[in-house]
C-alpha cells in the first residue's frame, strides 16, 4: 500500500507541478468549453512569470479500482524562481523529492534518519524538472508544445492537458487543473490514467512570494519542514 501512496506514478505526480503558481469542482457543475484557450494561457503566462516563490500544503487522494476507498497522503511543496522545487510527503509516511534542471535528488525518512535513494529514471526526472522550470518562468510554449490544451469555465475553471507523446500517454491520459473562474489559484488537480485509476491533490493552504530559509533544496540535507513551516508563518 505504501508503494502505491509513494508512487502514482511519479512522472504524473510531478507533471501537475508545471501550473503549480495557478475549488474542486462539484460534479453538478456545469461547464462550458471556451472556443479558443490563447488569452487564458497568455493570462497565466503572466501570473507565472511575475511570482518568486511559493508553499502550497496539499492532501492526495489515490483512488485505486482496488480498493474501495483511496489511499490518501499530506505534504507540502514549494517552488523558488528560477527552476528550484520540492515535493515532500509528510504523513502517512516522510519523503522528499527536490529538483531543478540539472539533477534530481529523493529521500525517505527511515529510523529517523533521512535516507537519499537512488533513481531509477533520473533522466526522465530531469526532462520533466526542466519543463517545470520553464513553465514557473511563464514560459508557456513549453505546456503547449508537449500537451493539447482545453479550456473550460463556468462555477470554477478546469484546463485540461493531454500529452502528445504516446510514451507519457501510456501512464497519463489526462491532467485536470481545477482553478478559480479567474484563473488566479489553483485549488485541486486530478491525474486520470488510462486504466482508470486517478489521483486528486488538493491544495488547502497557500503562500506566494514567501522568504524559504537556506537548505530547503540542498539535494544533499535538506533542512527540516518544520524549519520552512516556522519561516512562512506555518509553524510555532
Amino acid at each position: 500500500m505504501r508503494a502505491e501512496m509513494a508512487n502514482p506514478g511519479m512522472i504524473c505526480m510531478l507533471a501537475i507541478l508545471i501550473l503549480a503558481t495557478m475549488t474542486a469542482r462539484t460534479a453538478e457543475a456545469p461547464l462550458y468549453p471556451v472556443a479558443d484557450p490563447s488569452p487564458v494561457l497568455q493570462d497565466l503566462h503572466r501570473k507565472m512569470s511575475a511570482l518568486d516563490s511559493v508553499y502550497f500544503e496539499f492532501t492526495q487522494e489515490r483512488h485505486l479500482k482496488l480498493f474501495a476507498e483511496p489511499l490518501k497522503s499530506e505534504g507540502v511543496m514549494l517552488i523558488q524562481r528560477p527552476d528550484q522545487i520540492r515535493w515532500e510527503t509528510t504523513s502517512p509516511f516522510q519523503s522528499i523529492l527536490i529538483g531543478n534542471h540539472e539533477s534530481v535528488a529523493q529521500f525517505e525518512k527511515e529510523d529517523g534518519q533521512w535516507k537519499k535513494l537512488k533513481l531509477g529514471f533520473p533522466q526522465m526526472l530531469r526532462r520533466v524538472m526542466e519543463q517545470m522550470s520553464l513553465m514557473h518562468q511563464g514560459k508557456m510554449e513549453a505546456l503547449t508544445g508537449d500537451f493539447n490544451v482545453s479550456v473550460a469555465t463556468g462555477a470554477v475553471a478546469v484546463v485540461t492537458l493531454k500529452p502528445k507523446d504516446e510514451s507519457v500517454r501510456s501512464v497519463l491520459s489526462s491532467l485536470e487543473i481545477h482553478m478559480l473562474p479567474d484563473f488566479s489559484t489553483t485549488r485541486e488537480v486530478v491525474m486520470n490514467e488510462p486504466n482508470g485509476d486517478r489521483t486528486r491533490i488538493i491544495f488547502r493552504e497557500e503562500h506566494r512570494d514567501v522568504k524559504l530559509p537556506p537548505g530547503t533544496f540542498d539535494q544533499n540535507k535538506p533542512i527540516d519542514v518544520a524549519l520552512i513551516k516556522k519561516a512562512v508563518g506555518r509553524g510555532p
